[in-house]
């Protein structure tokens, strides 16, 4: 290709250029049509570029937001936050706490019986609800440890209603079990207890991040859990002391706690 020229000795800076120089300005109108043609080349192949470009960036933004709703699946909000801001989260003491945990009446004995593949699809679809019921009313879902789940409310955002809410949370779940059973073949039972008082949350672990929570208030959730009775919600006085406003109670006699010696215990009257 003959060299082009141009007058005033003009630089072309871009190829967006080539339309305001003109045919007239070039040695020979070849040369011209031939770089007209370079610039539609470059911009089809730049608008296949920006076109892939954009493809690619909606790709990488829903995988960003599928990772961060496994992430808050599995761990508070403010964890996450913690994490990607610093790259790491510090353990964090709550005075206020309301701690349930529920588990299934004879749940080894009836497992025994079922194809584990049944058992799962039942569990999951049981604690799916749960989940639901616990979000709803202001309350979260920590874990689960076989028939066993466990959640939390007043943590990690303070609430002064924790126990309210939790103790609402749990006779919604038992309503759910209830209505559950008059239409399922299988039948299940649960027993629930509930504790407040103060717990420290934290991560655990630095290849599968884990939150979970610490101290005698949890133990005390889950002694409440075993000392009650299929069907029912049994509460401690601390808990009781919350929320006696709002619900009604049965004041238990009181029983001998595992290293906590006689406790007074509530069950709530729905």
């Amino acid at each position: 290709m003959n060299p082009v020229y141009y007058k005033e000795h003009e630089i072309l800076k871009t190829a967006e250029n080539i339309a305001d120089i003109g045919e007239e300005n070039f040695v020979s109108t070849k040369d011209y049509f031939a770089l007209v043609n370079q610039y539609k080349s470059l911009l089809r192949k730049t608008e296949k570029l920006t076109k892939f470009s954009d493809q690619l960036q909606n790709k990488l933004k829903e995988e960003e937001e599928t990772s961060n709703q496994l992430l808050l699946n599995t761990l508070p909000k403010k964890v996450v936050s913690d994490l990607k801001l610093y790259g790491k989260t510090w353990p964090e003491r709550f005075n206020n706490v309301s701690v349930f945990f529920s588990d299934f009446v004879g749940f080894t004995k009836q497992s025994s019986k079922l194809e584990p593949q049944f058992l799962i699809e039942e569990l999951n679809d049981i604690f799916s609800e749960f989940d639901n019921i616990i979000s709803d009313c202001g309350c979260e879902r920590l874990k689960t440890i076989g028939d066993a789940y466990m959640a939390v409310c007043g943590m990690p955002v303070p609430d002064e209603k924790h126990a309210e809410k939790m103790i609402q949370g749990a006779c919604n779940i038992l309503s759910y079990i209830e209505q559950r059973n008059a239409n399922h073949k299988w039948q299940w039972k649960l027993r629930i207890g509930i504790h407040s008082g103060a717990v420290v949350g934290g991560v655990v672990g630095i290849k599968k991040y884990i939150y979970d929570v610490f101290g005698d208030t949890i133990n005390m959730a889950s002694r409440m859990e075993s000392n009650s009775e299929p069907m029912k919600i049994n509460v401690s006085e601390q808990c009781y002391q919350l929320a006696k406003s709002s619900f009604k109670f049965e004041r238990r006699s009181p029983a001998s706690i595992k290293g906590k010696g006689l406790q007074q215990m509530y069950f709530v009257i729905p």
